[in-house]
């Protein structure tokens, strides 16, 4: 009986500590935005300058220029 009230007491112990666990600290997203000079470019000047990846807009007004947006971690 003692053995079956330990190997209990163990696993209930090991789940509840699985619980418990910090989580590891993430970077924060940041976002740079510059005027988009064609997708490889920005694509490439996000990724030398930030590490990060970098897309142009593809929808715009037309008196409005296209943006480039830089996503990468802080």
């Amino acid at each position: 009986m003692a053995k079956y009230f330990t190997l209990c007491f163990l696993l209930l112990l090991i789940l509840s500590c699985d619980e418990k666990r910090v989580p590891l600290a993430e970077a924060k997203d940041c976002h740079k935005v510059w005027t988009c000079k064609g997708g490889d470019k920005c694509w490439q000047d996000c990724k030398n300058q930030f590490n990060g990846r970098g897309m142009c807009d593809l929808y715009t007004a037309p008196p409005v220029p296209k943006q480039c947006f830089c996503a990468y971690k802080c």
